[in-house]
């Protein structure tokens, strides 16, 4: 493998905006984001400002908005279907005020999919954001800040296994979460993981585009990734203006996943 950062890592300076992601595991791994595709990216950036407490961040002509263990990524592209079908059918948070969030929803004009009980005792609900984007969402009237990152569900006839190599790429920690057992922890979110009876579509261009992890090596990951088989989409690249390192691929399940380095700092 080589080297990623010769004639490089001397731009890596760091900037004073930190994103709220959590500390890195064993594997030096975290959850890092989500990125949808979207039609109107000002809607939806003021949709999660207002709604869930989050930080809009605009720089280099990306759009994100911050929450607690996770970065949200809008991209103006129409999406070319909803997330559920898809290999990630839904992305999950916690919020606070639960009640509270669902009234504005509404009164925005907006429909609750569903409201319900989670198998982890707290009051749940989805709904679907205008890009077609499934989102769960879990009240808990302790949690300290307003929202923060939850999970990211995959739904594969290949689940169990989707799992086994999920915790072997990031080092995850296997658990249940309520009354699914195919679950696994990295810093700053669970993923869990389902059984789907009918085919699911690849990610790439659709309401979740993908989903992103931060690593401290971004060599050493890539090494990893390429001892487990897995060729790169996007092989890894310096983003100057963002001082970022990332690269793309596919998970088995055709979820597509991005690696960053220095996201943190975004």
């Amino acid at each position: 493998m080589r080297n990623l950062f010769v004639g490089a890592v001397t731009l890596l300076v760091p900037h004073a905006v930190q994103a709220q992601l959590a500390a890195p595991n064993d594997e030096g791994v975290r959850f890092a984001h989500v990125h949808f595709n979207v039609a109107d990216v000002g809607l939806h950036t003021r949709l999660w400002t207002e709604l869930f407490d989050g930080v809009l961040v605009e720089r280099a002509g990306y759009s994100a908005v911050r929450l607690p263990g996770a970065i949200l990524f809008f991209t103006q592209q129409e999406p070319t279907e909803p997330s559920v079908g898809t290999v990630v059918n839904h992305v999950g948070f916690k919020v606070r005020d639960l009640d509270g969030v669902l009234a504005r929803w509404r009164a925005l004009g907006y429909e609750v999919d569903s409201e319900f009980t989670g198998g982890e005792g707290f009051p749940q609900a989805y709904i679907i954001m205008p890009n077609g984007a499934k989102i769960e969402l879990t009240g808990d009237p302790e949690l300290s800040t307003a929202s923060e990152m939850h999970h990211v569900h995959f739904y594969s006839a290949e689940y169990r296994d989707l799992l086994a190599w999920y915790i072997e790429l990031l080092g995850a920690t296997p658990r249940t979460r309520g009354t699914i057992e195919t679950t696994a922890d990295v810093p700053g979110s669970n993923l869990s993981f389902g059984n789907s009876d009918e085919a699911v579509a690849p990610t790439q261009g659709t309401a979740v585009d993908h989903i992103g992890f931060e690593v401290e090596d971004m060599n050493a990951f890539a090494e990893k990734l390429e001892g487990m088989g897995v060729e790169f989409q996007i092989d890894p690249f310096y983003v100057e203006s963002l001082d970022v390192w990332v690269g793309f691929f596919l998970d088995p399940s055709g979820a597509r996943v991005e690696i960053t380095q220095g996201l943190d700092k975004f």
